[in-house]
């Protein structure tokens, strides 16, 4: 009873969601939608915008730096500069020369004693006449004030660092192909993500149908079955046969459309949507390789996108190197310096400075030599990882094919066993209705021809998904779409 409870109310779901008109929604247009609203993609993106951005850091280092400064400072007292010892000793020798040179004219004519009270009194009057002109106070100079304003802009512009610049900069440049690398794989596994989930919901949707029309077949069958048993012309025990055949019918019936809800919740979702109502309109048919296998390694090997991204990622650590032993040289600049504010600057502080500064760190304690090796070693794990890369891809790329030729002999073993099954089927249905065969047999040939064609299907998925793995080793998922045309 609660079995027939629950039945009854995912049949009622059902219809309900079947009320929603389903988008129809091919496989390119699947792929595409993904392209613009996949939130993993997105997120992606914005890593390689800011490589972008990190590029522009490094080329800014070939430019010259300008920076605006300004500056209030207080200090606890004003600076000044006592020249007093100066004036004492211009004084003291205007004092000496005047006496000397007075002494020396009067002394022959007037005496030793006279010129010399002569010299004095005339030495002491100029002194205290020049005295009196050199005050004090203009011989105690205020430096600073104990409140003072700068505004400064300076330049400086490295012009040699040992090869750092430029190497930064193309580990830059590379950086953001490394990063659009990432994307295109990213992009690659998300687009295979959308090809399997787009397939599965195919295949999930065939599956509802071939459910639903083996149900049907076998409800006229049950139907006919009680005709026949009211007719006497069979026993109850086959008419229960074949309404037990009916039972599990409606229950493959009922998991094959829990499955297609889910395949539509999971593609909606890669899709970065929350719309569930679609319905996937490419068919499943048997894909082919357009191609040889050389070939489709060739083309993996050259295109695949992690390899791709080794080897952008071994260019940058070319160019690791390099920066690393630009250590072992000097750096030389330019610099230049202009006060804008000259009003509070000292007597000792010029307008404006120009030069060249040059720094050389002659021993680094074994730090460049250190630095210089682990970029050498991180260069050599990289070229070991490519080519651990290129054979794993090889590898992967045979895998493929393999299953693409297994998909390919099982579906010419199901297409000789198709038409047997359909005409067994046909003859058991006739034989029943005319009382020569059993309700067993009707009911065995028409799950052996479900069965079959469930296999049948599945074949051509694993066909399908060999063929989109293919095509993602070499970054080509997007062009599914193409390959399946042709």
């Amino acid at each position: 009873m609660i079995f027939m409870q629950r039945k009854l109310l995912f049949i009622l779901l059902s219809g309900l969601t079947g009320l929603v008109m389903a988008e129809p929604l091919t496989l390119q247009e699947a792929l595409d939608r993904a392209k613009q609203n996949n939130p993993h993609l997105k997120a992606i993106k914005a890593e390689e915008d800011k490589a972008s951005s990190e590029k522009t850091t490094a080329r800014s280092r070939f430019l010259p730096q300008l920076t605006l400064s300004g500056r209030v400072t207080r200090i606890d007292e004003p600076i000044t500069i006592d020249l007093t010892p100066v004036r004492s000793a211009i004084l003291g020798s205007n004092y000496a020369s005047t006496y000397t040179s007075v002494y020396s004219v009067t002394q022959n004519s007037l005496g030793a004693a006279t010129a010399n009270t002569m010299a004095q009194t005339a030495a002491a009057s100029g002194q205290t006449a020049l005295a009196s002109q050199m005050s004090e106070d203009k011989f105690k100079i205020k430096v600073q004030d104990d409140l003072f304003f700068n505004a400064t802009a300076s330049l400086v512009w490295p012009i040699f660092t040992g090869g750092k610049i430029f190497p930064a900069y193309k580990a830059a440049d590379e950086n953001v192909e490394v990063q659009k690398a990432i994307s295109n794989a990213e992009e690659n596994n998300v687009l295979m993500e959308v090809c399997t989930r787009y397939f599965s919901l195919r295949l999930a949707e065939e599956l509802v149908a071939l459910r639903e029309q083996t149900e049907k077949s076998l409800t006229e069958h049950v139907d006919q079955a009680k005709k026949l048993e009211e007719g006497g012309q069979i026993s109850k025990a086959e008419r229960l046969r074949a309404e037990v055949g009916l039972a599990e019918a409606e229950n493959d019936l009922e998991d094959a459309r829990r499955d297609c809800s889910l395949a539509r919740l999971a593609l909606a979702n890669t899709l970065g949507s929350a719309d569930t109502a679609i319905d996937a309109v490419t068919p499943i048919q048997e894909a082919k390789a357009n191609g040889s296998l050389e070939s489709y390694k060739q083309r993996a090997i050259e295109n695949h996108p992690g390899i791709r991204q080794l080897r952008l990622q071994k260019k940058r650590t070319e160019n690791a190197v390099t920066v690393a032993r630009g250590d072992y040289f000097p750096t030389i600049a330019l610099f230049g310096q202009k006060e804008l504010y000259t009003k509070d600057l000292t007597i000792l502080q010029p307008e404006w400075a120009v030069g060249v500064n040059v720094e050389w760190n002659l021993f680094h304690g074994g730090e460049t030599a250190g630095a210089v090796a682990s970029a050498k070693a991180t260069q050599r794990e990289v070229e070991c990882m490519e080519d651990k890369a290129t054979q794993d891809v090889s590898l992967l790329v045979e895998d493929r094919w393999r299953e693409m030729g297994h998909a390919h002999s099982r579906i010419e073993s199901l297409e000789k066993t198709q038409e047997l099954t359909q005409e067994a089927l046909d003859n058991q249905t006739k034989a029943f209705n005319a009382g020569m065969a059993t309700s067993l047999d009707v009911v065995d040939a028409q799950l052996s021809d479900s069965r079959l064609k469930v296999a049948m299907l599945k074949a051509k998925y694993e066909s399908m998904m060999a063929l989109a793995g293919l095509l993602a080793t070499s970054g080509e998922v997007s062009q599914i779409s193409n390959e399946l045309e042709k």
